[in-house]
């Protein structure tokens, strides 16, 4: 039974104690409380983007621009989620994409950034143009950082994490070592150690607009729904598990209601939504053996 039609029925048991149907009643609504209207973007605009010829490329785009449309990407991906899809771990049940089709969306949605970021920089063939490009990309990655994209940081630092792009031993000699020393600070404040204590700490300390990463939340969500029973030995509600699901389910909110104050540029979203760049996880290493073959014993 998911969480909302739990506490629903709850409320509408006679025997419930006065103070129970309050603390029901309140959880109810901060889990259901309605989206803000505003007049940005939707998702389904964005998307229908992609499809326009495209403008830019990588090259002719500054590290503002991009760390800029990819915040506001991922805002719009992030913001479109329903509340309803926090409850249930629908997204770990076989119809995910039934049940959580926003979840499903923003988790691919990542995963085409990233692909995006190691396809660009293997489409060069020098070693130069190769090492240019990952640190215009860790200058996005900071960008996004200072924006609160904390997302997009993850989106650029596990492209460059990747084996065929972290194997490139002559590529990452030439980058510079400013580069790689804020590469590290980036990896820190993303890494998933500690259950993303950094991550949590810095979004603690943040104002939004922001953007966190989502996958730290599903993992919150996923261990109280599995690890908490709904009923207590006696019989009653477990208010304790509804109280930790509507406390992550509201700063989700939080993060979702505040929008950013940033110009679509379209030149640059057709780029970045551009899935012919995309190039796919076993020619990205094939191309990858090219570039840098592997040493003979």
């Amino acid at each position: 039974m998911n969480v909302l039609n739990l506490l629903e029925e709850v409320l509408r048991d006679p025997d419930l104690l006065p103070q129970e149907r309050k603390a029901t009643a309140n959880i109810l609504r901060a889990l259901s409380q309605d989206d803000q209207d505003d007049i940005h973007l939707k998702l389904e605009d964005i998307i229908q983007l992609a499809d326009y010829p495209k403008a830019e490329c990588f090259e002719t785009l500054s590290a503002m621009e991009l760390a800029e449309q990819i915040t506001l990407l991922d805002h719009i991906v992030f913001r479109s989620i329903p509340y309803e899809e926090f409850l249930g771990q629908g997204w770990m049940k076989p119809d995910k994409n039934e049940r959580t089709p926003y979840i499903m969306k923003t988790s691919q949605h990542f995963n085409d950034m990233s692909n995006l970021v190691a396809s660009q920089i293997m489409n060069y063939a020098d070693i130069s143009s190769r090492a240019n490009a990952i640190e215009k990309w860790v200058a996005v990655a900071d960008i996004c950082r200072c924006l609160h994209n904390y997302n997009g940081v993850l989106e650029i630092t596990s492209a460059l994490n990747r084996s065929a792009i972290y194997r490139l031993k002559k590529t990452w000699a030439k980058v510079s070592k400013q580069t790689k020393a804020l590469m590290d600070k980036l990896q820190k404040t993303v890494s998933s150690e500690g259950r993303f204590k950094n991550l949590r700490e810095t979004l603690k300390n943040c104002n939004p607009p922001a953007v966190p990463y989502l996958g730290m939340y599903l993992t919150d969500l996923a261990f109280i729904e599995e690890g908490t029973p709904n009923f207590t030995e006696e019989g009653l509600v477990n208010f304790s598990k509804m109280r930790m699901i509507s406390h992550i389910v509201r700063e989700i909110r939080q993060f979702q209601q505040t929008s950013y104050r940033i110009e679509h540029q379209p030149k640059v979203t057709q780029y970045l939504l551009d899935k012919a760049l995309i190039i796919d996880e076993d020619t990205l290493y094939e191309l990858s053996l090219k570039i840098e073959p592997r040493l003979s014993a």
